[in-house]
């Protein structure tokens, strides 16, 4: 008996070639065969890897191919499977893959889940390098050889078509799953899979109002994590997207999003309560799909786009297709089978019967007898000259401080960056380093790694404690990257911003050498306020005096408090009652906080006055920045005064505290009318704005530094990456207490 090994993805790997390489394992060895694999590490995630696996490659390092090639070649292995995927091995197109072939001195028989028919020259050069090594191309659909044959003019006599194998499911119990999930006496339409954006979701959700309106206890489940490449790359951009579709097609109770991976057993208990398994895949490229056969194996019915191999295994009534990206064609189709029970049943059993063909012990003994016809008709190898080196939603998004690290170095966080790479030629300021410090005690039970943060943490409050002058009493505020101070004292808003940094972080930081630093920092700071006479700068202030205050109870400080509402309050006496409402002539920047610091500091001190004069402040700023749905700030470049208001540049910091505004009235008012205001705002962050451009960068975590009329500025900034994860942080707050909003 001979001794193989499998070349691919492996679990815990998350993927459907790891799953399919796992399965024609088991399945190879179910018939008595000794088996191994070479697992690919995606770079992603370190894998606690089963004792099956004996050698593990590192994507990108070719070394890694060239030594799993040693290994194969010196422990008495008989043949390799390969499994195929351009993704999966690292250089363009994967070819480094090729460099582990073609140092195998035993037979290569590969698998290829994906053939591309408008190939690149170098995507067949793979191919064709593949076809030349490997003793047998196996497609798992007649139409990957079909390809093979016409565009890469492979011989077909070098090709083989074995199924996808499949799982024998057996009945199962689902009444307790179905209680679990609310679809007891619902009707169940299923999508599984990792989720990514050619999986093309959208549509089905799309078509169900019209499912919706004939059969309303529809409900669509969309089983699956987002795919980890596509977290990597973009992060919940899609899923989230999902998600709003839903909410504002209102079919908040028709959709379930089910966000993790599962096993085997449980993808099967899932498709035993489906009454209809719904493939809604973007293009017709794909010559396999593992769903698509377990659906098939599970006797349910399946309506799928025309991709080939959904073409090629539901032909002769075995499914239904719909055109690609056609969400009314979709809900026709479902509400024929959900109104025809015996239609259901007809496809479902003429796919069940193509499916029993495809267990996975009989598709492992398929495997097993090409490769040992292919080591009995060549027991050696003949191994040629070597041939030339071939070189090579709504979920809000999960907190990601990766951006804020690398604008962060040991003095302090930079204030710029050219899109995500820092600009040293700008230096640091003690606001940034203010806003980071409040938000880095902000993450403090947010984050996993509190080391890390508390390094941040560390960090900030020492550049405050540097930017403090004791000649002068006073705090600075810019500093050049060489360490030198540009200034001798900073202007009010940086004074009020470091108030409001420092009095956060002395009322609630879990470190005691933290409270002890920025509560001596905070005395220092105290003096400079009542020198504070710009409205926004009093606001900061205001702020840091009633965390405080809260927290502490200090008369000092409670008294300094007062004096800053009453200077607040009394800007709008002459104003309060008019048309325009403004204390100027010009709204600039930052004008929300004015608002939230009334209204935080009026819940305090329990003053009724100052919360509702700040409320008429709100009101009046959100209908100056909300239109059509969109939250839409007012820009820098003109700002709003009573003949306009300027549309661009508009800038995170405006949304940041807009959000922070609102969900403080929401704390007062608790009917969901500015919590509504404030999701809005949040919105404008991942695409919902005037330029419908996502302003985070899903994939490093940072902020995009505004928009403009031709777009989104696309460096991202300590200023606007703190704003998102500010916003993100008060968000999240608010979706997990929403039931129980504290004052």
């Amino acid at each position: 008996m001979n001794k193989i090994a499998i070349i691919g993805n492996y679990p815990p790997r998350k993927c459907g070639i790891a799953t399919f390489t796992k399965d024609l394992n088991d399945g190879i060895k179910e018939n008595g065969v000794t088996t191994a694999v070479v697992a690919m590490n995606d770079g992603l995630n370190r894998y606690d890897y089963p004792d099956d696996v004996v050698f593990e490659i590192e994507q990108n390092v070719m070394a890694s191919y060239i030594n799993a090639a040693e290994y194969l070649n010196s422990n008495n292995f008989d043949a390799v499977i390969v499994q195929h995927e351009f993704g999966i091995y690292g250089g363009q197109d994967g070819i480094h893959i090729i460099q582990l072939l073609k140092r195998l001195r035993i037979p290569v028989v590969t698998t290829l889940h994906t053939v591309i028919d408008d190939p690149t020259e170098n995507q067949r050069q793979v191919v064709n390098e593949l076809a030349r090594i490997s003793q047998k191309l196996v497609c798992i659909s007649q139409k990957g050889i079909d390809l093979l044959r016409t565009v890469y003019e492979i011989p077909e006599a070098k090709c083989m078509h074995i199924h996808h194998g499949v799982h024998q499911s057996g009945t199962r119990n689902i009444s307790s799953l179905r209680k679990k999930l609310g679809v007891a006496h619902k009707k169940v339409l299923l999508t599984f899979g990792l989720l990514s954006r050619n999986k093309s979701i959208e549509v089905v959700i799309n078509a169900l109002p019209e499912v919706v309106k004939k059969y309303p206890d529809t409900v669509y489940i969309v089983l699956g994590a987002t795919h980890p490449h596509v977290v990597k790359h973009e992060g919940e951009d899609y899923r989230l997207m999902l998600i709003r579709l839903v909410n504002k097609l209102n079919l908040e109770n028709n959709v379930i999003f089910i966000n993790r991976f599962v096993t085997n057993d449980e993808l099967f208990s899932y498709l035993e309560l489906c009454d209809i398994y719904v493939i809604p895949y973007l293009g017709e490229k794909q010559i396999s799909s593992g769903t698509l056969i377990y659906t098939m194996a599970a006797a349910k019915p399946i309506i799928s786009t025309p991709f080939w191999y959904a073409k090629e295994m539901l032909a002769d009534e075995r499914g239904l297709l719909f055109d690609f990206k056609n969400a009314d064609q979709l809900a026709g189709r479902i509400n024929e089978l959900l109104g025809d029970k015996e239609k259901r049943k007809t496809i479902a059993q003429n796919a069940f019967t193509l499916a029993k063909e495809c267990y996975w012990p009989m598709i492992g003994k398929e495997y097993y007898d090409l490769v040992d016809r292919t080591i009995v008709e060549e027991s050696i190898r003949t191994i040629s000259a070597p041939a030339p080196v071939i070189e090579s939603k709504f979920v809000q998004p999960p907190i990601k401080l990766d951006h804020l690290r690398v604008l962060t170095d040991y003095t302090g966080i930079l204030q710029h960056a050219k899109y995500n790479v820092p600009d040293r030629n700008h230096g640091y300021c003690t606001d940034d380093n203010a806003r980071a410090l409040l938000l880095s005690v902000m993450l403090q039970n947010e984050v996993q790694d509190v080391d890390e943060l508390n390094r941040l943490t560390s960090i900030y409050l020492s550049f405050i404690d540097y930017a403090y002058n004791p000649e002068t009493g006073k705090f600075r505020n810019f500093m050049n990257y060489e360490r030198r101070w540009l200034d001798e004292e900073g202007s009010e808003d940086s004074i009020g911003r470091t108030a409001w940094a420092l009095g956060f972080t002395s009322a609630y930081t879990n470190v005691s050498n933290f409270y002890h630093h920025s509560n001596y920092l905070f005395g220092k700071v105290l003096p400079q306020i009542d020198q504070l006479t710009h409205p926004r700068a009093l606001s900061y202030a205001t702020l840091g005096l009633a965390h405080h205050a809260r927290v502490h109870g200090d008369d000092a400080v409670i008294e300094k408090l007062g004096s800053c509402t009453k200077k607040l309050y009394m800007l709008f006496d002459k104003t309060i009652d008019e048309e325009w409402l403004w204390f100027d002539e010009k709204v600039s920047y930052a004008n929300s906080r004015i608002p939230q610091a009334m209204i935080y500091a009026g819940i305090y001190m329990k003053d009724e006055k100052l919360i509702h004069r700040g409320l008429k402040v709100l009101d009046w700023l959100i209908a100056k920045q909300f239109s059509n749905e969109l939250f839409s700030p007012v820009g820098n470049e003109g700002w709003l005064t009573p003949q306009g208001k300027a549309p661009f540049d508009q800038q995170p910091l405006e949304a940041n505290g807009m959000i922070d505004a609102c969900m403080q009235a929401e704390v007062f008012v608790k009917d969901g009318t500015y919590a509504d205001y404030a999701l809005k705002a949040f919105y404008w962050f991942t695409g919902e704005n005037d330029c419908a451009e996502p302003v985070y960068d899903f994939a490093t975590g940072g902020c995009r530094d505004g928009l403009h009329p031709g777009g989104v500025n696309l460096n991202q900034g300590a200023e606007s990456t703190i704003s998102w994860l500010m916003s993100l942080m008060n968000i999240s707050f608010y979706l997990r207490n929403k039931n129980s909003l504290l004052v």
